[in-house]
């Protein structure tokens, strides 16, 4: 092979580069390929021909190049970082931060790919690891570095409220907003600042008044005059939201309206053409009802698993021979074609059943127009966000009106605030009678749990007692609740019961992480010592445990503490699934009531404890008397059969869906419940405005 020419090559890639940044793309790929045929190997070119497809959205190919030019030269920090970028836009996290790490390896100058690593740290819950790399940006001046200071102290921000340091967090947001004021990220999550776990209850009231006043003030320092004043401000809502906010206990209607409406108000402001609810579609006689399911949460997670079961059997559950259906699948005769939406990049073996069980599944990892463009060419019904409140996103697609009936669901258990949602898809057991008090939406009280749940495979047990540092002799409370529903007001409980039962152990997670961890267990040592008894003797935090595990862990538990406030969900299926007993107090909100569902629907009420004086009791009562724990664990697994795979709330939520779209439409494109006696005929009864589906 003929040897190049250095300075020819060096001038075709120079005039390549200046192409490029021009945007003249197809010109500078030209040049490349040219340079290529020649000299298959050159690196220079093998590297910027994949910067030029990355721009083109070819980032299969972007990522091949790439590849190829550092196994060609593999000491260039630039090609790292560009491979990093590619793999951050095809959703590997993980590689992506791989190749950041490497290029600060070979060029510890290599500002820009630390900025990227530490953001990237943060997305992947690491924010311990992402302090020192931002902390070594604010030596360098942003004339050195290209990278605004004020940026670097709202990720700081974001990563010290992530460690439980809120003092310091709110420190670098006030810093980010001297050195720029417009930084609107910033200023949102300035005003809505709330910690994750509270150190006392004058913190959480502390925190709880200052989120009030300052969401005022965000709204009315919030102009929407001009498009880019609603570009800023729809991107700063993307930043999160106030989910945190529930965690707090409180009957958050009102503040919810008061947030939602303000999201609401910034995207309608950008989409004005999509907040009009679209004309119900013409459907002929045997058309199937088009219903549409959408998350962000089609992946293995627990969103995901709770409603799984509405989108597998919706259609086999409303035909007149379902024996021979099943049987017979094509025979059916089917009411809904049902799609099913995931708009987050990561995807697994979850994601795959719900393509296997919708009739139409479409990945949109690509942001709220995407999305949005192609549910309104689907023509839905009937849409169903499978959880709101979580995610910025879904929050933000959900202030649109993309089908004219939508819907939540108790995946995530407080009302959404937002006009654009018609129903809550709920639980009758975990409901209050007053429960419509506590919802925006109209509350459908769906059977039983109101949800399909899978019973969990049990694999064969590998860890015990000893793998986990539990005592053999030791009565084990298991208390695996994101720590944030364990409020400080309840934490004497602990202690209360260990004075009584003096060989317990109570077991938490460090969930959400061991910072935050380190936090909850500094709370619990105040209140032990106010009790004169060893934290250490009988308080063990584990780390975050793989799912086997986890199920583990249960085996070698005696019982399970309910968190009061916030209710188990999966956790107490899964505990039950092991055949642990477990113990709840209700709370006044449905999201406090879960567990206490789950027992009532295996008549097992003595477990169900009316107050907390009674909850303390019987968690002694389960720790000193074997014989009444070996009696509970027994009739738990007689009846834990009750709580999966319970079909009879998909046929009621098909019933409803079948009902919803006759029902008289509203100006604001949400649809009223008919007269309670008038839905008798089809099994559907009104109780104090609340629709209620049990079977007919």
């Amino acid at each position: 092979m003929q040897e190049p020419t250095l300075p020819s090559v060096q001038e075709r890639l120079l005039k390549g580069i200046q192409a490029q940044q021009a945007g003249e793309l197809q010109q500078a790929e030209a040049i490349y390929l040219e340079i290529l045929a020649e000299y298959p190997e050159q690196a220079d070119a093998l590297h910027l021909l994949g910067t030029v497809s990355q721009a083109l959205g070819e980032l299969e190919l972007a990522a091949s190049l790439i590849e190829s030019a550092i196994e060609q030269n593999p000491q260039v920090a630039l090609y790292h970082h560009n491979l990093g970028v590619v793999y951050e836009s095809l959703g590997q996290l993980e590689n992506a931060l791989s190749c950041y790490q490497k290029s600060l390896q070979l060029n510890p100058q290599a500002l820009t790919s630390a900025f990227q690593a530490s953001k990237l740290l943060l997305n992947l819950r690491r924010s311990e690891e992402a302090i020192p790399l931002l902390n070594s940006l604010l030596g360098h001046h942003p004339s050195q570095s290209g990278i605004p200071l004020a940026e670097v102290h709202l990720y700081l921000a974001i990563a010290c409220r992530d460690q439980g340091e809120h003092s310091v967090a709110l420190s670098h947001l006030e810093q980010a907003l001297i050195l720029d004021p417009d930084l609107a990220q910033a200023r949102w999550f300035y005003h809505l600042y709330l910690p994750a776990v509270y150190q006392n209850e004058q913190e959480l009231e502390y925190f709880r008044s200052r989120f009030i006043k300052h969401l005022d003030i965000l709204i009315e320092e919030t102009p929407l005059e001009t498009q880019e004043q609603q570009k800023t401000a729809l991107s700063a809502s993307g930043l999160g939201t106030n989910h945190y906010l529930q965690y707090q206990g409180f009957n958050d209607i009102e503040l919810q309206r008061k947030y939602a409406n303000f999201v609401q108000s910034i995207v309608k402001a950008c989409y004005p053409e999509w907040s009009s609810p679209p004309p119900p579609r013409s459907r002929s006689k045997g058309d199937p009802i088009r219903v549409g399911f959408l998350s962000d949460s089609m992946r293995a997670c627990s969103y995901s698993r709770l409603s799984l079961g509405w989108v597998k059997y919706l259609n086999a559950h409303l035909n007149a021979d379902l024996s021979t259906n099943q049987a017979n699948p094509d025979r059916i005769d089917r009411k809904f074609k049902i799609f099913a939406y995931h708009v987050d990049p990561k995807t697994d073996f979850m994601t795959e059943l719900y393509r296997q069980y919708a009739d139409t599944f479409r990945h949109i990892p690509a942001g709220l127009e995407a999305v949005a463009t192609q549910v309104l060419q689907d023509q839905l019904d009937v849409l169903v966000y499978l959880e709101i409140g979580l995610s910025p996103l879904i929050l933000q697609l959900a202030s649109l009106r993309l089908a004219p009936v939508q819907c939540s669901t108790w995946a995530h258990p407080v009302t959404s605030g937002l006009s654009t949602i018609d129903y809550f898809l709920s639980s009758d057991l975990m409901e209050p009678d007053n429960g419509q008090e506590h919802y925006s939406e109209t509350l459908i009280r769906l059977p039983h749990l109101g949800t399909c749940f899978e019973k969990p495979a049990l694999p064969k047990q590998n860890r015990y007692r000893t793998d986990f540092g539990l005592r053999k002799d030791a009565v084990v409370y298991l208390t695996c609740q994101y720590l944030g529903k364990y409020l400080p007001q309840y934490d004497y409980l602990f202690a209360a019961i260990a004075k009584r039962v003096p060989t317990a152990q109570f077991v938490f997670l460090a969930l959400p992480n061991r910072a935050i961890a380190e936090k909850f267990r500094q709370r619990l040592a105040n209140v032990f010592s106010a009790y004169e008894l060893s934290l250490d003797k009988h308080c063990l935090i584990l780390p975050q445990l793989d799912y086997e595990a986890y199920l583990d862990l249960n085996r070698c538990a005696d019982v399970m503490l309910d968190s009061y406030g916030w209710s188990g969900g999966i956790t107490t299926l899964e505990a039950i699934a092991m055949g642990l007993p477990v113990i709840t107090c209700p709370g006044k909100l449905m999201r406090g009531r879960h567990t206490y569902a789950m027992l009532k629907r295996m008549g097992l009420t003595a477990l169900i404890a009316p107050d907390l004086s009674s909850y303390e009791d019987l968690a002694i009562q389960l720790g000193s008397n074997p014989e009444f724990r070996h009696h509970m664990a027994t009739q738990i697994q007689q009846r834990r059969d009750l709580l999966f795979e319970d079909q009879e709330c998909v046929t009621a939520l098909g019933h409803f869906l079948q009902q919803v779209l006759t029902l008289p439409r509203l100006e604001t494109g949400g649809f009223s419940l008919l007269a309670p006696h008038s839905l008798k005929p089809q099994g559907i009864h009104g109780v104090q405005g609340i629709a209620k589906y049990p079977i007919p």
